[in-house]
């Protein structure tokens, strides 16, 4: 239940009647009655100002009780000390990590913060110092300098070093690509990740302790499958904001940060998730511009929705189609529920629309 303010015409009638019903002898005798409704007098400049004076301390017990609530707190208020107390920083900004391909024809070292650019704009240093022998191609771990998705590179994006080193042929960017670039965590995503540790506090290696440390280390989507290898097991399948697919870097971070914090008796495996396109054939009826795109943008959003391994529902994406355009929608396929795999996530494809006619 929310606090209503009283607004400042509510509080200045209450402090009008309050000032009406008193009442004064003066020396002479006679009666003096206060009235903060009577123009230029003194009572009326003091009911603005303590009217104004009383909606401030109303407004200012508002915001503060707001923000002892995670649910209501601003990230310029005590958003960050309720983290602080939960054990839930906030996730930086981070910079695109990767590997890039470098060709040699003749035997190169690329030490550690060796300089490589594509346009000039962002900068990838060598995290690792690289010995690559004369005539092969050997992968070379790289993170760029700047944070953001400015750094994030699509496979096969040729690359150059900022200071010529003698040998090296060709820098290319490797299949997976430079991923991972991404901005400050969002205030909203941030708040989520609080609240669930408070709902779901460290149990001593729980799935539910898995998952929160995986979206901690930047993960999105997580499922965990204790005993997927045996006995004192567990598997982490992940996937990132997009949803996409993680690069090898990527699962590595999240590996070293979840070996960091499990318990010492478990084994704990990081996989990337696989992403499955989904091709529903949907008829309307009418059959819109407008319908088209907002099935789209529903059914773009559902599929990742149910997450690693959920189970897609007939009767959720049918419950979209007749939100949109009432009951005339058809939905052609699927026709069955669909479960998925343990490491799979549902993405939207190519919607395969039906004439009506």
């Amino acid at each position: 239940m929310s606090w209503a303010i009283p607004t400042t015409r509510t509080l200045a009638q209450r402090l009008a009647a309050s000032m009406l019903a008193q009442q004064f002898v003066a020396a002479d005798g006679t009666v003096v009655r206060l009235d903060p409704n009577a123009p230029q007098t003194l009572e009326q400049v003091l009911g603005v100002v303590w009217t104004l004076a009383l909606s401030e301390v109303y407004s200012a017990i508002r915001d503060q009780l707001l923000e002892m609530m995670v649910t209501t707190a601003t990230a310029d208020g005590l958003l960050p000390q309720h983290a602080e107390m939960w054990g839930v920083p906030r996730n930086p900004a981070t910079g695109a990590i990767g590997n890039v391909l470098a060709s040699v024809s003749a035997d190169v070292t690329l030490p550690i913060g060796t300089a490589i650019v594509s346009d000039g704009s962002v900068q990838w240093l060598v995290t690792t110092a690289t010995t690559i022998p004369a005539g092969t191609t050997a992968p070379v771990p790289v993170q760029a300098n700047a944070t953001g998705a400015i750094g994030n590179l699509a496979a096969g994006t040729e690359l150059t070093l900022v200071s010529p080193v003698a040998g090296v042929t060709s820098l290319v960017v490797d299949s997976q690509g430079l991923a991972g670039g991404a901005d400050i965590e969002s205030v909203e995503s941030w708040r989520a990740r609080i609240i669930a540790k408070i709902r779901n506090p460290v149990a001593g290696g729980t799935a539910t302790d898995y998952e929160g440390w995986a979206k901690d280390a930047g993960a999105t989507y997580v499922n965990v499958l204790p005993e997927a290898y045996g006995r004192g097991t567990v598997g982490v399948v992940i996937a990132m904001p997009g949803p996409a697919v993680p690069t090898d870097a990527q699962v590595a971070a999240v590996q070293a940060y979840l070996d960091a914090r499990r318990p010492i008796t478990a084994k704990v495996t990081v996989v990337a998730a696989q992403l499955v396109q989904k091709n529903p054939a949907i008829m309307l009826n009418p059959d819109t511009v407008a319908a088209r795109q907002q099935i789209t943008a529903e059914l773009t959003a559902y599929y990742p929705s149910k997450g690693i391994g959920g189970k897609l529902y007939v009767s959720e994406i049918v419950a979209v189609l007749t939100t949109i355009n009432g009951t005339s929608n058809d939905l052609v396929s699927p026709t069955a529920d669909d479960q998925l795999a343990d490491n799979a996530m549902a993405v939207l494809g190519a919607i395969d629309w039906r004439s009506a006619s």
